[in-house]
């Protein structure tokens, strides 16, 4: 019997501005490899948990950030591949956010700095290859 799960088991942590590349008006430098790099993203197959914003304030970020977080912990814990795409200068809450990813709960969390150039975007690229060829073939092609 076929499994028509069509999920990577692969999730990718993303800044905001990234999620959001869209938004920037056309001929904007930065709109470009953001929408290369999240079409990766799709083309690999990847989830994604949306990071907020890089201008909040800790303690306006910090519900989002421990709703994401108990988001990735289950993915984890159901055997799924998680990378945090970091991208630009560090948002304001980051030092919150990488004292909670020491916890346990969420061990395993591979990170990637994104250059939004051609060689930073091969590299992305390339990195998201090899997470899915770790991951295993997708469900959707598995048969039980």
């Amino acid at each position: 019997m076929r499994n028509n799960d069509p999920r990577s088991r692969c999730i990718a942590i993303l800044p905001d501005a990234l999620v959001n590349g869209h938004l920037l008006a056309p001929g904007d430098p930065r709109r470009e490899p953001l929408l290369r790099a999240f079409a990766l993203l799709d083309d690999a197959g990847f989830g994604i948990v949306q990071l907020p914003p890089n201008d909040l304030s800790v303690e306006r970020a910090r519900a989002s950030l421990d709703f994401a977080l108990d988001q990735v912990a289950d993915y984890l814990k159901h055997g799924y591949r998680i990378l945090q795409v970091e991208m630009g200068a560090p948002p304001a809450w980051r030092s919150y956010l990488r004292q909670e990813i020491r916890r346990p709960a969420v061990a395993g969390i591979e990170s990637f700095q994104l250059r939004a150039d051609e060689a930073g975007l091969q590299a992305f690229a390339e990195r998201l290859a090899a997470i899915r060829r770790a991951a295993g073939p997708s469900s959707a092609s598995a048969v039980g």
